[in-house]
């Protein structure tokens, strides 16, 4: 979803399919209205879904393993980044 939402040239085509400058700026802004609203439901479905029952016990477990493995990740593209 996110994708397609930061996509620009999804953006690209919306507005030069529109009929006009104005209804290109409203369309524009309604994508983008749409994409945030969507981003927000997907966020907040995955995190209810990971803070409740046996998968936030396993989450939880995870938590330490993930933590370590994205400061890994963070040094090493750092250091690639010098």
């Amino acid at each position: 979803m996110h994708g397609i939402g930061g996509s620009a040239g999804a953006g690209i085509l919306l507005v030069s399919a529109a009929p006009t400058p104005s209804a290109g700026v409203v369309a524009l802004l309604l994508f983008a209205l749409g994409t945030a609203i969507s981003m927000t439901l997907t966020t907040a479905a995955f995190g209810a879904l990971l803070t409740r029952g046996p998968v936030a016990r396993k989450v939880n477990l995870l938590i330490p393993a993930l933590g370590i493995l994205s400061l890994i990740f963070g040094v090493w593209y750092g250091v690639d980044a010098l």
